[in-house]
């Protein structure tokens, strides 16, 4: 699992995540969607209500990692320890 924060461009070791009912809804649905090709070249948005926070969540396997389109801040807290 890596946790990424683009505003401050550093990784999370640790995050709590405060959902809707609708937001969790949502998340659990997309989720089903990325697992069910987990090798497919996507990624998901969730959105706030009022759209003051967005989730961006992706499935990494190391198939997809050796192949071109990560950016190197990514590629960086992937190789983190």
């Amino acid at each position: 699992m890596r946790m990424l924060d683009l505003d401050r461009e550093l990784s999370v070791s640790v995050l709590q995540l405060y959902l809707t009912p609708k937001e969790a809804m949502d998340i659990r649905n997309e989720l089903d969607k990325l697992l069910s090709d987990a090798e497919a070249n996507k990624h998901f948005h969730v959105f706030a209500e009022d759209m003051s926070r967005e989730l961006s969540c992706s499935i990494v396997t190391a198939r997809k990692f050796a192949k071109p389109g990560y950016t190197d801040l990514e590629r960086k807290i992937f190789n983190e320890k």
